[in-house]
């Protein structure tokens, strides 16, 4: 682990129950996995992480992620939070969401391009 790395885990003590996924999240974190995209000018907002394996949408107020983790972990009742949900808190946190803009006519493509990544990883046994 890094400074950085190290510097966040001690400015967060309440994530540490965690543990590895924690560690994940951070470093989720450091790469600018943490994606805030907005289309304009309609102000449309898609929340992404980019993980090992591609790209997931995430909405942390229901909460949702499109990962395999969240789907067979969280909706089972076995875990709380996957690494990209987590990441986002984390980043929220610290300021370091990355905001990204693009145009209302970019908006069917990108969203298509995300969903080509989830259903890659999903085929592949991925996630």
């Amino acid at each position: 682990m890094n400074e950085e790395h190290e510097r966040l885990r001690k400015e967060l003590p309440e994530y540490s129950k965690y543990g590895a996924k924690l560690d994940r999240a951070i470093e989720l974190v450091l790469r600018g996995g943490i994606k805030e995209i907005r289309f304009l000018p309609s102000g449309r907002t898609v929340l992404t992480a980019v993980g090992r394996l591609g790209d997931e949408f995430m909405d942390p107020k229901r909460p949702y992620c499109s990962c395999s983790n969240f789907f067979f972990g969280f909706l089972e009742g076995k875990e709380g939070v996957c690494y990209h949900l987590l990441g986002y808190e984390v980043a929220s946190r610290v300021k370091r969401v990355d905001a990204v803009q693009f145009s209302d006519e970019e908006y069917i493509p990108y969203v298509r391009a995300v969903i080509g990544d989830v259903f890659d990883v999903l085929e592949g046994g991925g996630g």
